[in-house]
Formats: structure tokens, sequence, C-alpha cells
């Protein structure tokens, strides 16, 4: 009994003869296994670049592009040219107490179209009393106007040839059009206000 017990303990406190090899072989096999799989994914990686994120319609995000065709797009009404303005009908427009120009705007010529332009006709009145007459329309938007029409000496609004829009100067002495812009045609939300509150606010501020 005793042998057998010392046997027993001498045969399982040696490890089998080419032990150490063959876990050593497997230990480096392991590791040139996940070598090869980390070779793998790098060129997995260079040939298929990563994607930048998505969004829930399949967009990048960062790459959204416009597509113009489902927004209408502007296109202005046809404008008639109204009748040369009645002095019975012009209201006054407030300006600066430095400034020397007249301003006043006919009344009955005040539109708003479908394409949500201001027109009106405009009397410009110099200090000597000499009048520039102007039908123009305003693009409260993108802060534009365009004069459709001038006044003549016999009293008509002849059509300009080739109007076109223009942009609005920035504040200076006379400058009537900013005026109205900023604080009669256009509201604080660069759309253009109806002709019953534009005549209401001139008619207030007199």
């Amino acid at each position: 009994m005793r042998l057998v017990h010392g046997a027993h303990l001498l045969y399982t406190a040696r490890p089998m003869r080419g032990t150490h090899w063959f876990s050593a072989l497997r230990i480096g096999g392991s590791r040139l296994s996940i070598a090869c799989y980390l070779l793998f994914a790098a060129l997995a990686l260079a040939a298929h670049p990563l994607r930048a994120d998505s969004d829930n319609y399949g967009d990048e995000y960062g790459n959204i592009h416009f597509d113009e065709k489902y927004v209408k797009k502007w296109k202005e009404s046809k404008v008639p040219i109204p009748p040369y303005p009645d002095d019975r009908n012009l209201l006054p427009v407030p300006m600066n107490v430095t400034d020397t120009l007249k301003i006043y705007i006919d009344s009955r010529s005040l539109s708003r179209a479908e394409d949500l332009v201001e027109r009106y006709t405009l009397v410009v009145e110099s200090p000597s009393g000499a009048r520039s007459v102007f039908y123009d329309g305003m693009r409260c938007e993108t802060r534009q106007y365009k004069t459709y029409a001038i006044g003549t000496a016999d009293h008509r609004l002849d059509p300009v040839s080739d109007p076109q829009w223009r942009t609005i100067p920035r504040a200076e002495i006379n400058a009537f059009r900013d005026n109205l812009y900023r604080h009669y045609i256009c509201d604080g939300h660069a759309s253009a206000r109806t002709p019953e509150e534009i005549v209401r606010l001139l008619k207030y501020q007199s």
C-alpha cells in the first residue's frame, strides 16, 4: 500500500513528458492567432474607412443636402402702375429732426400682393418745395426696393424700362427708404405689413 501511495504521489507530481513543448505551442499559437486577427482588422479598416454617424433617415450628420425642388421659388407678381397721387390722399411720414426732406405716401396706392411685396407711391419733397414721385416696391425679407415708375412734370407715372431690385441704403441723413423699412413698411419679423396697418401707423404718428 505504501508503494502504491508513493508511486501515485510520484506520478502526479511530475508532468508528462512533452507537456512543456505542447503548452508552449498552444500559447504561441494563440498569440499568432491574435496577431493575425489584429492585422486583418487593420487591413479591413484601411480598405473600408469608418462612416460618419447617420440620423434616422440615413443622412450623414453635417452632410445634409438642400433640395430646392421641395421649396416654392419666389416669383414676382404682375405690377400695374397706379394713377398719379392726389395730394388729398398723401400721408406724411415722420423723419428724424436732422433730415431736410419731407416724405409722403399715397394711401390709395398701398398694396401687398401674393409675392408679399409692399408697393406704394412715394412723394419726396425738398426744402425748396420741389417734388420727386416714385412708385416703389419693398421686399422686407431681403431688405430691397425697386422703383417701377417715376413721376413726370405733367403728373403721370412713367414706367421704368428695366427696374431692378436694389439694397436699401443704411441709415444716414435723409435715408427715407431705410426709415420706411425699419418703422412702417416692415414688421419685426421682416415681413410686409398690410396696407391697413401702415395707414394706421402713419396716421397715429402724424
